[in-house]
């Protein structure tokens, strides 16, 4: 009796409210990191109305497998959708899942804002049921298909036709009418051009949705093919040019949280971004200066991205010049083989398991270590060497003798711990600790944010608020971070790298204040890296060429190294970046794992290289090698050219040799 009393005062308090305008919706404001400057707005209004009779059957049918297959002969509102969705929500403590009918989506579009509250929940509850009683199911089908969000900016199917297919809705074929209506779930996510494996498997479920309800016979569903004229992303778009890789990855990061494009497009949103309005600046400006302006083949991919030490805030990304020509980000989706940026992970393994920078091993080459022959960059020969000497000239031999001998899973485990994802797989064997493996550029300069950060590993994120239009915080970021290694590890690690460019392979990246890094070139040279770090700013640059092919006669260059084109950008780019900064000295070398020197002695200098080192050459010139990234072959033959799609990340060959 309670439980009718109480659905009967709720029937009578709630009212049904003028249908919102949807050209009132306001669009999303996303800022740069002070809140005040804009980097772009989010929900271009994009909206025609059309009779449901325009709309072909077929179409209507493909909507309805796609959201609600029983929408004809079900009540306004789903008993069973609602407990299966407060199930959800209470295993999440959040308002994550909705147990929606076509009409309770239609009412939460067209009466109510797009909050997540009980409040609105109920609301929506009992409009739906009122709206059920006073519409005929084609008039709430009708006015669904003019309000539901489709994606690239469109409001309503009419304006869905035009963006993806050029044409008007009555035109439309029932393949294409799938499409359309496979994108309602997740419009970004399942945008064709954006990822086209994941909008295949959603238009497959909506065709055989159609056979089950008898929308479509077997013979035309055999019959159906993937519609190839699609539109691209309009030029108008909102994440056009460089910046369109920012606003897409604070959209992907929002739907994360819970907060759905549909809210973001709609909800006249203020979202504040971790990205420095500046530092983006000296990123885009150092990528063009050096690869810009036609200075490099258009199949070459170069992505830079900047990360906070200590709390993971991502101040600057490059991921390509225009992201509605190549909606793919280089700096957060690519994963080029890391070659010898690897080689700090191996480093603060074995710091953390005790050896010091002291500890020496022999630089000659080759060697055959664990049943394996390696050899160093153009067979350069080294004496009994430390640690610091190893480093700076990134010597193969020495640290495929100092992974086995700290061993593998110890490598592998400081390289997660350092921040490579899970995601990052790591080959346990003599290959991996010379960089054969992949991963993301923001990983890779996440990880050395770790070093930078005392061996404080911070998660790399890009949003840092949002409130709604009434000025209610919708989401708040949090600082995720860990101890990975202790401070000397870091100290150790820090000092170490810095000799990689104040006398090492990586002399091109001197920016007139403390610095280190590492450069890393794959066998065949299919990507070249430069990382590095002062204690404010991490950044991580690498170039890479589609179809796996090698960096070869690019900007006068007969080849790329870490050493030449991604050092010269790195270093543009933090000049720029801490142009306004002090100058902050890295902390002292600890010595860790060392015994404490006897008083009447120092510890013995380390051994010079037999031959020096390069630098990076002058453009023009044809620079010398830097050392493959495993113990193949001093001339690694290049690798067999593999078919890469716009949208696939590049899966680099593994070093020749073990």
């Amino acid at each position: 009796m309670l439980l009718i009393g109480l659905f009967a005062l709720g029937y009578a308090l709630v009212k049904v409210p003028s249908p919102n305008s949807i050209s009132l919706a306001q669009s999303a404001s996303v800022f740069y990191s002070d809140g005040k400057t804009q980097l772009g707005a989010v929900g271009a209004r994009n909206r025609e109305s059309v009779p449901l009779s325009k709309v072909p059957p077929a179409v209507q049918h493909a909507v309805l497998a796609a959201e609600d297959r029983s929408f004809y002969s079900e009540p306004a509102v789903s008993p069973f959708g609602i407990i299966r969705a407060g199930l959800v929500d209470l295993r999440h403590g959040d308002f994550v899942e909705g147990g929606s009918t076509i009409t309770q989506q239609y009412v939460k579009n067209a009466y109510l804002t797009q909050q997540r509250t009980l409040t609105r929940k109920v609301k929506e509850f009992f409009i739906s049921i009122k709206i059920g009683q006073t519409h005929s199911k084609s008039q709430i089908l009708e006015d669904y298909l003019n309000t539901i969000y489709f994606g690239r900016g469109a409001y309503g199917i009419q304006a869905a036709a035009k963006a993806y297919f050029g044409k008007d809705v009555s035109q439309l074929t029932p393949a294409e009418g799938a499409v359309l209506a496979s994108s309602i779930q997740a419009p970004s996510y399942l945008d064709p051009a954006l990822h086209k494996s994941r909008a295949l498997a959603r238009w497959n479920y909506v065709l055989d949705g159609m056979v089950k309800k008898g929308w479509l016979s077997k013979a035309d569903r055999a019959a159906a093919a993937y519609p190839a004229d699609l539109q691209p992303i309009g030029s108008s778009s909102s994440l056009s040019g460089p910046n369109g890789y920012l606003i897409a990855t604070v959209q992907a990061e929002l739907e994360s949280h819970g907060v759905t494009e549909n809210q973001i497009n709609r909800g006249g949103l203020r979202i504040v971004t971790t990205f420095d309005a500046g530092t983006q600046a000296a990123a885009t400006q150092a990528v063009d200066s050096v690869v810009g302006n036609g200075k490099v083949p258009a199949d070459v991919r170069t992505a830079l991205v900047a990360v906070e030490p200590g709390t993971g805030k991502v101040l600057a990304m490059y991921g390509g010049p225009d992201y509605v020509t190549r909606p793919f980000n280089d700096a957060t989706q690519s994963i080029p083989p890391m070659g010898s940026t690897f080689k700090p992970f191996v480093l603060a393994a074995a710091l953390k398991s005790g050896l010091p920078l002291t500890t020496r091993f022999s630089g000659r080459s080759p060697q055959t270590i664990a049943g394996q022959k390696y050899v160093n960059d153009a067979g350069e020969q080294f004496g009994n060497i430390d640690l610091v000497t190893a480093t700076a000239h990134s010597v193969n031999t020495v640290f495929v003798q100092l992974g086995e001998k700290v061993g593998v899973q110890k490598v592998i485990d400081a390289a997660h711990a350092a921040g490579l994802p899970s995601s990052t797989k790591l080959s346990a064997n003599g290959s991996m600790l010379l960089g054969s493996d992949s991963t993301h550029p923001i990983d890779e300069a996440a990880a050395y944010a770790t070093f930078a950060a005392k061996g404080v590993y911070a998660m790399p994120y890009v949003v840092q608020s949002v409130t709604d239009a009434g000025g209610k915080v919708l989401y708040q970021a949090k600082v995720q971070k860990r101890q990975a290694f202790s401070a000397g590890v870091a100290a150790d690690v820090d000092y170490a790298m810095q000799q990689v460019i104040n006398s090492g392979t990586g002399t091109s990246a001197k920016i007139g204040r403390p610095a280190a890094g590492k450069t890393g070139t794959t066998s065949g040279n299919v990507s070249a890296w430069f990382t590095g770090f002062t204690p404010q700013l991490s950044a991580a640059v690498t170039m890479f060429r589609d179809n796996n092919a090698p960096l070869a006669g690019i900007a006068g260059y007969s080849q790329i190294y870490g050493g030449t084109l991604p050092a010269k950008m790195w270093a543009a780019f933090m000049k720029a970046a801490l142009a306004h900064q002090k100058a902050v000295p890295f902390p002292p070398r600890a010595n860790v794992g060392a015994p404490p020197p006897a008083p009447s002695s120092s510890a013995p200098p380390s051994s010079a290289p037999a031959s020096p080192r390069h630098s990076a050459p002058p453009s023009g010139s044809a620079p010398p090698k830097s050392p493959p990234p495993s113990g193949g072959p001093t001339k690694s033959p290049s690798p067999k050219p593999t078919k890469t799609v716009a949208g696939s990340p590049p899966a680099g060959p593994k070093p020749s040799g073990p």
